[in-house]
């Protein structure tokens, strides 16, 4: 009876293995079956009693019926198959072990990895159901495949999943072995990005099938988990930086979360969050402000909302370095003292992160020279070789006339913006014999003869109640409010509150208008040049660097006028002055090529080194000096790579979490004493991982798909029954051949009565004998 309707016995059938016991051909059988078919109509013809034609059909069809049972019987139809012979033949199991297998969605609560080790390991189990016909070989993985001998193998603790690796792995190890077939439990959450459905169908090409157990829900109905985080790698001491948060919630649309920052356990930044439609992602920004010089390892959260099921999503770690650097040099040159210069020197001159070296005239060939660290610094005024321009990072002009710099000076302020990476930053009146040079081509904002200018812009701040140098309330664009060059706060209504609060300032330059590629961050309330209101502040890339113009001589009123406590114009001052010096190119700079790491993960660094003219060096010996938590230290020679000029490159394996801290160090050709700049410091961090959690439901298409391939079957974990059976019959294991009887099963033996009754209470109803 139980292979009346086996699949495999339907399966012979359709490949022609159905055959009678005596030999007789299932043609010659169809021709004597219909031979009885005629009989019984024939038999039908004349009645004791007169029939209608529906009833006569009804009879006929009733006893040829009884007939046609009784003749397939007696020609004891079979079908041959393949039966495997027990201990003769190998079977793999293979259990995915990864994070993913620990999310307790199964019925009952349990957890999938729980649910598999049930299904295979307790009593009466699969395992023991396949070890009566196979001897099982039993695997984990995650990444990485290894055998076990039990559930106590099986710890769900895995940062990746590899299906392909998997099979390809099982299929190493025991190639020469009589492999009958392969049983997977996954929940199909692979994230390698190879497709593992070609290494089952090499499998399905030996006649090796896969069968596929899919464990855990297909979609995770109640769940808000954090997707993706991006913020910056490094940030200066004081500095204002973005964290952005992408959160993906089911179940929850349009509910209020909390959202959190930690540095160990303090709360460092929190804010309310709205969450998007069910399916969706929605990206929020936190700002943050580091509070000590070091490499932090931030800690993101959102709050865990009731009846989740999936909470390792819920949490992140980042690393942001804030270690100590050597500051940022600038040079500012003016052309006579002035309020502006005093108050910007004040505003920076107990910043570590930054240095300024002024050079002011006082008169008529009379220099004043600042912050210098050493005596011969701009000794013979502005730099007038490349090496000496370029030991800064970015240049601040104020009011400075033409006649200040040679041609080959403002060429060399244009390669130092360009091609050093530097920022310029004008904040002076711009002489108009400026207008045609290589200085108007950098700047942000167009300049604009004197002469063409409408008289109501003529004048400047010296033309006392002239409209230009009349009080104003500067504006903020809607790009100046979330600039982080002007934020005052990270809260959205106290920075605009802090604004509203700083005095007027007095008097623009006009220059003309913002250039097409040009930002503009503030504007004046009310005066306009060709229908655009002037730029207060503006900025844009230009080549490698940064450029950036100030067109009002008073920001010192932010301080002067001010509480003396208040630091609204300090802090916009440096963070202006940062971001133009933080663009200009470093002789060594070290990049990673991912932004986090997990246990086990390869960390790819790329050094890319520049001579002291700052052109790409290919000649230079490049060692990586790195340091782990755990106390390990590697130092490995870094390779150049042919086919990209100044870059080296290195590559090494993490085996713990925490912060590992790296220093490359750069040996030139050239031999330079001063090897200060050729030492780079970075660092990176290895996290738990949330790949394994972020597409948490069941992939059963790719699990269908892996069995199609292969010539297996894919099954719920709920619906594996049968599953022992229909391994059994697997066609590239040790087989016999084996004869199934179709026709002695009880299920014949009742239709066989059922239609007998049938016959006899229906001649009965007609008075038939």
């Amino acid at each position: 009876m139980s292979y009346f309707f086996d699949q495999h016995a339907i399966d012979a059938i359709q490949q022609g293995r159905f055959s009678f016991a005596y030999g007789i051909s299932p043609w010659l059988a169809l021709v004597l079956a219909l031979a009885l078919v005629v009989a019984v109509w024939a038999l039908y013809r004349k009645t004791t009693r007169t029939l209608t034609p529906a009833w006569k059909t009804l009879l006929i069809s009733v006893r040829s019926a009884v007939l046609l049972l009784l003749f397939f019987c007696l020609l004891r139809p079979v079908v041959t198959t393949e039966q495997v012979v027990p201990q003769e033949s190998y079977l793999a199991v293979v259990v995915d072990d990864s994070q993913s297998m620990s999310i307790a969605d199964v019925d009952g609560g349990q957890s999938r990895a729980q649910a598999v080790s049930e299904r295979l390991y307790a009593d009466g189990g699969l395992n023991e159901a396949l070890a009566d016909t196979f001897q099982v070989r039993t695997f984990r993985f995650d990444k990485q495949t290894q055998r076990v001998t039990d559930s106590s193998g099986l710890l769900a603790a895995g940062t990746a999943s590899s299906i392909d690796q998997a099979l390809r792995y099982v299929d190493q190890q025991l190639s020469g072995l009589a492999l009958g077939g392969v049983l997977l439990f996954s929940d199909g959450a692979d994230n390698e990005g190879v497709d593992p459905v070609e290494s089952a169908r090499s499998f399905g090409a030996r006649q090796i099938p896969v069968f596929t157990v899919g464990v855990g829900q297909e979609h995770i109905p109640r769940d808000v988990g954090i997707v993706d985080v991006a913020a910056a790698r490094t940030v200066l001491e004081g500095s204002v930086f973005n964290v952005d948060v992408a959160l993906s919630n089911q179940g929850y649309a349009g509910s209020e979360v909390g959202l959190s920052v930690y540095d160990g356990d303090a709360v460092v930044a929190t804010q309310r969050v709205v969450l998007g439609p069910d399916a969706s992602t929605r990206r929020f920004t936190i700002e943050l402000t580091p509070e000590r010089q070091e490499a932090i390892v931030y800690r993101l959260a959102v709050e865990e909302q009731d009846d989740e099921i999936v909470l390792e999503n819920n949490q992140y770690s980042f690393l942001v370095d804030n270690s100590v650097r050597p500051p940022l040099d600038i040079l500012y040159v003016d052309g006579h003292p002035r309020n502006e210069y005093k108050f910007i020197r004040r505003a920076i001159e107990n910043d570590p992160t930054l240095r300024l070296a002024t050079y002011l005239q006082t008169g008529p060939g009379k220099f004043y020279r600042q912050g210098i660290k050493t005596p011969l610094e701009l000794s013979s005024g502005f730099p007038e070789r490349m090496d000496d321009l370029y030991q800064y990072e970015a240049i601040i002009l104020g009011d400075i006339g033409k006649d200040f710099f040679t041609d080959g000076q403002l060429t060399m302020l244009q390669d130092f913006v360009a091609e050093r990476g530097g920022g310029l930053l004008v904040a002076g009146m711009m002489d108009d014999l400026f207008v045609d040079t290589v200085l108007a081509d950098i700047l942000p904002v167009s300049l604009v003869p004197s002469s063409l200018l409408p008289q109501t812009l003529r004048g400047g701040i010296t033309r006392g109640t002239h409209p230009t140098g009349e009080l104003f309330t500067p504006q903020l664009t809607s790009a100046g409010e979330y600039s982080e060059l002007l934020r005052l706060s990270g809260s959205d209504a106290e920075n605009q509150r802090l604004w509203s609060e700083l005095p007027q300032l007095q008097g623009v330059y006009v220059t003309g208008r913002a250039k097409p590629g040009a930002t503009v961050l503030m504007e004046h309330p009310l005066l306009q040049y060709q229908s655009q209101r002037l730029p207060l502040i503006a900025t844009q890339r230009y080549g490698s660097g940064r450029s950036m113009s100030i067109t009002t001589a008073s920001t010192w009123r932010w301080q002067m006028m001010m509480p003396a406590e208040d630091q609204a114009h300090e802090r916009l001052w440096r963070q202006m002055l940062r971001w133009l010096a933080v663009s200009a190119l470093e002789r060594v700079t070290v990049d990673f090529d991912r932004e986090f790491y997990h246990v086990g993960d390869r960390v790819n660094v790329t050094a890319t080194v520049r001579d002291t003219n700052y052109l790409l060096d290919n000649n230079a010996s490049v060692w990586v000096h790195m340091s782990g938590p755990d106390g390990s230290v590697i130092d490995n020679a870094m390779e150049w790579d042919i086919d990209e000029d100044g870059v080296y490159r290195s590559s090494f394996e993490v085996n713990s979490e925490g912060v590992f801290n790296l220093m490359v160090d750069v040996a030139s050709a050239a031999g330079e004493a001063d090897r200060s700049d050729t030492e780079k410091h970075a660092a990176f961090v290895v996290t738990p991982s949330l790949r394994e959690f972020s597409s948490a439901g069941r992939d059963t298409g790719l699990l269908r798909r892996i069995a199609e391939g292969s010539g297996g079957r894919y099954y719920d974990l709920a619906q594996t029954g049968t599953l022992a059976t229909d391994i059994s019959y697997t066609p590239s294991a040790y087989s016999q051949e084996v004869q199934i009887d179709l026709w002695d099963t009880p299920l014949l033996l009742a239709l066989l009565i059922l239609l007998l009754c049938a016959d006899w209470i229906l001649r009965r109803l007609r008075g038939l004998s």
